[in-house]
């Protein structure tokens, strides 16, 4: 699983590494940009894997990497008052994020019946539930 943070600090999970692939070229190159947390020091997992090829592909200008590609629209019927010219709108197709975030810990049967609320630290990766119990 796959956490990242955006600019604007909307969360998104993504179950692979290959569907950031969905992503354009410009958010790509932010996201190397971006700081990288890891729990693993010896710079040798998937997480760095990763890394060291987005690097690559940035440097090289993605000649492996499939990303997605801006659609330009023209709006008929609606022009600029000014320049008189039609009014065209870019488009990027979604991304191919998680809908749904898989609880990885299993609970006992019954044992969310009490739920109150639940917390999620972004720095820590970590959700913390609270029931009554």
């Amino acid at each position: 699983m796959w956490l990242i943070t955006r600019e604007s600090g909307h969360i998104e999970y993504y179950a692979k590494e290959s569907q950031v692939e969905s992503w354009t070229k410009i958010d790509l190159k932010s996201l190397l940009r971006a700081p990288y947390h890891t729990s693993d020091l010896t710079r040798r997992g998937r997480g760095w894997m990763f890394h060291s090829k987005l690097e690559e592909e940035v440097k090289n200008n993605f000649p492996t990497m499939k990303t997605a590609e801006l659609e330009i629209r023209r709006n008929l019927g609606v022009c600029d008052p000014f320049t008189k010219r039609t009014v065209k709108s870019a488009i990027w197709p979604p991304t191919y994020k998680k809908k749904i975030i898989p609880i990885s810990c299993k609970f006992a049967k019954g044992i969310l019946k009490n739920f109150k609320f639940w917390a999620y630290d972004p720095k820590m990766a970590e959700a913390a539930i609270v029931t009554e119990e």
